[in-house]
């Protein structure tokens, strides 16, 4: 999807939905209920084009073993299908301009090459979710020359994009039934035939929600999956899916480096959310995605190495699903455009690749961080410095934040026990004297995450 519109789109959501204090219908309802491996679970998102030199599903097959190192557990591939020609951006075409549902993007290899990466993929212990593009297709679609009355077309009788700006895609309209039949017996195929475990689904929200109640029912009937929705609708979290995107989460974040918010608005954040959606609602925190890569900056660019590095942390202790797009872990300052072959360069990110695998480890080995109570903790300096406890069972984790460009000291507010207890960092495994915590010294852009005992 074109970035300039879905920028647009999603702030408007944002503004209508996350504005009030006032509690949604949604926020007294409870979100479907998820697998444990989604709950637990660490994101990282392919671009098989870019992902090696070949850019095939064999160059990302034979690096599966790296990705099991660093510690990632769901694996999402941008779409795999082939690319339509006519109306094409660029040399070879945006992936979220689809020929054919079915069939596989040659570029990238063969449907038993996919198969055969799927399966090491498996073994390995990943899930692996694909992409689904189900608001629109390419002008030369299998669908538009087979079924041209499934999609929206103006008063003369023509095909129209959703959205003037994509001008290489036509849009769906999912008021036809064949249609809907149809998307629902794709989507089976690919979970119950090819074996994926899941869909990450593109600009979900263009979609009429009771398709997307509709296809989850029919694919739970297959087996346990994981739907990640590309909005941030409230009733999504109902039936269809298990997590939405916070792009409200990342856009606060984002405004915070540059002095546009306070840090404390990540917690504002998390108490509109509350008022918003329903309990228990699975959210998808990032500092990239191809999107941000492609039509902002890359995450070194846009916040700096240092800031990257606290956004990253930010991103996997923060509630919420953590997302890694490939080349994050090795500080890639190249933005991967979807028109055209670009490359990330892995030949300068031990230094990345260690920190991000440590981060993966204190998440993976502290439950709290994934499905924990939340608690924020007020500090002398809220406008530069965000601090919060995350809690479940025995297992507590303090995490603060320096959004400063220079070094801050700040009193925290520790709940009345924390004198009495130990305080491990995360990152060193050096034990730290509690006035250290409760007076904490920051370096610019710097974090610290404690584990409490």
């Amino acid at each position: 999807m074109e970035q300039p519109m879905k920028q647009f789109i999603f702030s408007l959501i944002l503004f209508s939905s996350l504005r009030s204090q006032i509690p949604t219908p949604y926020a007294a309802e409870y979100a479907r209920p998820s697998e444990e491996w989604v709950r637990n679970g660490i994101i990282y998102e392919v671009y098989t084009r870019a992902f090696s030199n070949e850019g095939t599903f064999a160059g990302v097959e034979q690096r599966l073993p790296e990705l099991k190192k660093l510690g990632v557990t769901i694996l999402w591939f941008m779409p795999i299908h082939p690319i339509g020609e006519k109306n094409r951006k660029g040399t070879l075409g945006s992936p979220y301009s689809v020929k054919d549902y079915y069939g596989i993007n040659p570029e990238f290899g063969t449907l038993d090459d996919f198969k055969r990466l799927l399966a090491k993929a498996h073994e390995l212990g990943f899930k692996v979710i694909i992409d689904l593009v189900a608001n629109h297709t390419a002008w030369d679609s299998k669908m538009a020359e087979e079924h041209p009355e499934w999609f929206t077309k103006d008063s003369a009788g023509n095909f129209v994009p959703p959205v003037a700006d994509w001008s290489d895609v036509i849009d769906l309209n999912y008021d036809n039934k064949e249609l809907r039949s149809y998307m629902i017996d794709m989507m089976k195929y690919w979970v119950r035939d090819v074996g994926i475990d899941g869909f990450r689904c593109d600009v979900s929200e263009m979609v009429p929600t009771d398709f997307w109640n509709e296809a989850r029912a029919a694919l739970d009937s297959i087996k346990p999956i994981f739907m990640l929705s590309e909005g941030m609708h409230a009733e999504h979290h109902l039936k269809a899916f298990d997590a939405t995107y916070g792009w409200n989460s990342y856009h606060t974040m984002a405004a915070i480096f540059k002095g546009e918010k306070p840090a404390s608005e990540l917690d504002s954040v998390l108490r509109r959310e509350s008022l918003a959606y329903p309990k228990g609602s699975l959210r998808m925190r990032f500092s990239s995605n191809h999107d941000e890569n492609a039509w902002d900056n890359p995450d070194v660019v846009k916040f700096g190495k240092e800031g990257a590095k606290l956004a990253a942390v930010l991103t996997a202790t923060y509630p919420g699903i953590p997302l890694l797009y490939n080349g994050q872990e090795v500080g890639n300052s190249t933005k991967l455009g979807l028109f055209e072959k670009f490359a990330i360069d892995w030949t300068k990110g031990t230094e990345w690749i260690e920190f991000y695998k440590k981060i993966f480890s204190i998440r993976a080995h502290n439950h709290s961080l994934a499905s924990g109570d939340y608690q924020y903790v007020k500090n002398t300096r809220p406008r530069e410095v965000y601090t919060f406890i995350r809690t479940t069972g025995k297992n507590t984790i303090l995490a603060a934040f320096n959004f400063s460009a220079g070094e801050r000291t700040v009193r925290l507010e520790l709940p009345k026990a924390f004198p009495s207890l130990t305080f491990t960092n995360a990152f060193t495994g050096k034990k730290t004297p509690y006035k250290n915590v409760a007076t904490l010294t920051l370096p610019k852009f710097g974090y610290r995450v404690f584990i409490v005992e």
